[in-house]
């Protein structure tokens, strides 16, 4: 009877710790690892330009919209500047492609594209492509040196597609850069005129963009 007893307590013993071990080894197996953040694909929001103003190096009329930062005029890495038409008697203004700044030095070439002259906010954050007459983008898609211009308020909330040429064409981005700009308001404050916008971006050379 005692060898009985000390076999079954044993026995006890022995399937309490494999069903402990089992029990504990499902767990870990289990454990689910989050998706890595997909970092190809990017959305911008509440991006504040200002006009140039003299000195020109000094004013935060660059963007480099592969970051989605405003930066100064004379930084090299802009993509594009806010410039006006003042110099032909006009107050309006207008995105232009970066490397056609010759004060104080030019930044990289972005190609841009009219999608709508007429959009809204809640037309942007649900765009998940720029239409095109397939699904893919080339460089011929975008036939802009410049956006249209636009003044303070902004008569149309438009809505433009642009591809980063220059950075690609350098090795700055490994893929090509495509992305959507949205206007969402123009304004003057006491250091002059101020436009703030959007962007989506999608740093892989496709067509497909984030939602909000």
């Amino acid at each position: 009877m005692k060898a009985l007893d000390i076999f079954k307590r044993t026995l006890y013993i022995f399937l309490t710790v494999l069903i402990a071990m089992t029990y504990y080894s499902c767990g870990e197996d289990e454990t689910v690892t989050p998706p890595p953040n997909d970092t190809t694909v990017a959305i911008f929001n509440d991006l504040v330009i200002s006009e140039r103003t003299i000195p020109f190096d000094s004013a935060l009329s660059g963007v480099d919209l592969n970051r989605g930062r405003i930066v100064l005029d004379g930084d090299f890495i802009k993509d594009a500047n806010l410039v006006d038409s003042i110099s032909l008697g006009d107050s309006s203004f207008y995105f232009r492609s970066g490397d056609l700044s010759d004060i104080p030095v030019p930044g990289y070439q972005a190609r841009f594209s009219l999608i709508s002259l007429i959009s809204s906010q809640s037309i942007f954050d649900t765009m998940k492509v720029i239409p095109d007459s397939d699904t893919t983008l080339s460089e011929n898609d975008f036939t802009m040196d410049n956006t249209l211009s636009f003044r303070a308020p902004l008569v149309f909330t438009s809505t433009y597609g642009f591809y980063l040429k220059g950075k690609f064409d350098n090795n700055v981005t490994p893929y090509r850069v495509f992305g959507i700009i949205y206007l969402d308001s123009a304004y003057y404050d006491a250091t002059g005129f101020k436009l703030k916008f959007d962007v989506k971006i999608n740093k892989s050379g496709v067509n497909s963009f984030k939602s909000q």
